[in-house]
């Protein structure tokens, strides 16, 4: 997959149509991946999921135990 790309801003047309005021290109969806940064593997996903469990366990059981003293 291919997108097309502008070398500045892209700006709204009188028509709601977008225009680029530059240089147009394209790039492969492979080379998109690569500009985003580093993606996440499945295994930090799952690693971060469980991190942000623990995360709200905890701090429901601060509030839990704030409530109850």
């Amino acid at each position: 997959m291919n997108f097309l790309v502008c070398d500045v801003d892209w700006l709204q047309g009188a028509g709601g149509s977008p225009v680029c005021p530059g240089q147009l290109g394209n790039i492969t969806a492979e080379e998109m991946r690569g500009l985003s940064g580093s993606a996440l593997t499945w295994d930090q996903v799952s690693e971060l999921q469980g991190e942000v469990i623990v995360l709200f366990a905890l701090v429901f059981g601060f509030l839990v135990l704030k409530k109850l003293l």
